[in-house]
């Protein structure tokens, strides 16, 4: 073949790397939708992928028993007598969240700025669950990585500097768990099977024992990340109302901006 007509290696890798995720989004669609096609098919070879992308997809998979659904969720414990008032009670945990959603769509509902907005969010989690520390991060166009840009409770401001989620190299659990768009709680770090999937720069930086992943998604794509933890195995636990009130609040985050935008 003349030498102008060879496509440049580059160009090759990502045409192949589109066709994989295109493949990958609709195998995923087969899934859900239950489709099912004979074997040896067009379509049956259409829906196998490469053994590569098998093993990432079966990787994160194994993420699926660690997010967060309804009717998995647990209840409250009498929780953090650390906090001021003593022992907090499931209803107070709940009523600190719904009325920090009453707040939050009140100041929105005029002018408000973003920051304002966002930092009423997290302050109402902190406050409600008592975490240990709370970041918010944000997507950097130009890295094309989730980085923090401000946070809560003790320590927070070495945790906002150390928090760098790639979005263009799946493989490690934050990653993962952003690009899937699934709200996480990691009960124990020290997991073997959890720990062989943590980012070195959080290992390095932060290894909270136990934390919270509420990834922020806009038309199907990461942008955002709440990231909260605990300083003990299981110190973060939350029952079925308690976690539609967290994604109600997420949800209340995206919607800002949207708003802003």
């Amino acid at each position: 073949m003349p030498r102008f007509l060879q496509p440049a290696l580059p160009c090759r890798r990502a045409v192949n790397e589109a066709t994989l995720r295109a493949r990958r989004k609709l195998v995923a669609l087969a899934e859900a939708l239950d489709l099912q096609v004979d074997a040896g098919s067009p379509a049956a070879r259409l829906l196998k992928l490469p053994p590569a992308a098998q093993d990432a997809t079966a990787q994160d998979d194994a993420l699926s028993p660690l997010e967060l659904k309804p009717s998995e969720a647990k209840p409250l414990p009498a929780l953090l007598a650390s906090q001021a008032g003593g022992a907090v009670s499931v209803a107070q945990v709940n009523e600190v969240l719904a009325a920090g959603i009453q707040d939050i769509t009140n100041a929105m509902v005029e002018s408000f700025q973003l920051n304002d907005v966002l930092r009423m969010i997290l302050e109402t989690m902190f406050r409600a669950l008592g975490f240990r520390r709370m970041v918010f991060c944000l997507r950097e166009a130009r890295t094309d990585q989730l980085t923090g840009r401000f946070g809560l409770g003790e320590g927070s401001e070495a945790v906002v500097r150390a928090m760098k989620v790639p979005l263009n190299m799946p493989g490690d659990l934050f990653t993962a768990v952003c690009l899937r768009g699934a709200d996480t709680l990691i009960n124990d770090a020290t997991e073997p099977r959890i720990s062989a999937r943590l980012p070195r720069w959080y290992v390095e930086g932060v290894n909270a024992p136990s934390f919270l992943l509420l990834p922020l998604q806009m038309k199907g794509q990461p942008f955002a990340l709440i990231y909260a933890d605990q300083a003990v195995p299981g110190g973060i636990v939350v029952d079925d109302k308690a976690l539609g009130l967290l994604r109600t609040l997420r949800n209340q985050a995206v919607m800002a901006f949207r708003q802003a935008g």
